[in-house]
């Protein structure tokens, strides 16, 4: 009798403390498979969000600049000769003349329009309204406040993952203006730009950056004469 109380309690012992122990290590191994896989997803979210955000940022930059890129014209002046469309070029900042319709009346009126990065590698469009003096149009220094000024999207990485800086200027041929040691355009090079290369990296400063947009686009100065080679005087 009491051999089969021993057998019938060993029988009902329960779960021995080994199997105890395996089993919690797989139930830990289920739950961070899961939570590794949730994290994944909610990473992967996260980014294509972003990269949503981005993208739409960077069409409504680039198409700031390719409208006005593509009014960029010379400046008549009293003396009959021409200013050159573009006073301002370097790797992050373009400064020129563009006739644009701002008012929706019948004259394109000039005005001097720049694109640049601020502190935060934003692109910041400034814009100066010019003086009338007998039908010609003078311009204060860029150095003087704006009429007016917008942040237009950001931040960006410029050079970007390819190495390219935010802007390169094309000359009648097609080939890439000359630069300076400091990226700038020589003051004898502006009359020569037929085209800007917009070369826009959209997201982070970091180039290369997860959820970054990169859009390339040639901006062709129209109202320049592509395809001459001759230019406005600075």
């Amino acid at each position: 009798m009491m051999r089969s109380m021993t057998r019938f309690h060993r029988d009902q012992s329960g779960v021995s403390l080994s199997e105890l122990i395996i089993a919690l290590s797989i139930s830990m191994i289920v739950l961070v498979a899961v939570g590794g896989f949730f994290t994944a997803t909610l990473r992967a979210g996260t980014t294509n969000t972003t990269s949503d955000q981005n993208a739409r940022s960077a069409s409504i930059v680039m198409n700031s600049v390719t409208r006005y890129v593509h009014a960029a014209s010379l400046l008549p002046k009293s003396d009959g000769t021409y200013a050159s469309a573009v006073t301002q070029a370097s790797g992050t900042q373009l400064t020129f003349y563009a006739y644009i319709n701002l008012d929706g009346s019948s004259t394109d009126n000039p005005v001097q329009v720049r694109y640049s990065l601020n502190a935060s590698k934003q692109l910041v469009q400034d814009q100066w309204a010019g003086t009338a003096s007998g039908g010609f149009y003078s311009f204060p220094a860029p150095t003087q406040t704006p009429n007016t000024s917008a942040v237009l999207g950001g931040p960006i990485a410029s050079p970007t993952v390819e190495g390219d800086p935010l802007f390169t200027y094309l000359g009648a041929d097609g080939g890439v203006l000359p630069t300076q040691a400091d990226g700038s355009l020589a003051a004898a090079q502006l009359g020569k730009i037929r085209a800007v290369r917009t070369n826009l990296e959209l997201g982070s400063t970091t180039a290369g950056a997860s959820g970054n947009t990169r859009i390339q686009n040639t901006l062709y100065l129209f109202n320049v004469a592509y395809g001459t080679t001759s230019g406005g005087t600075p």
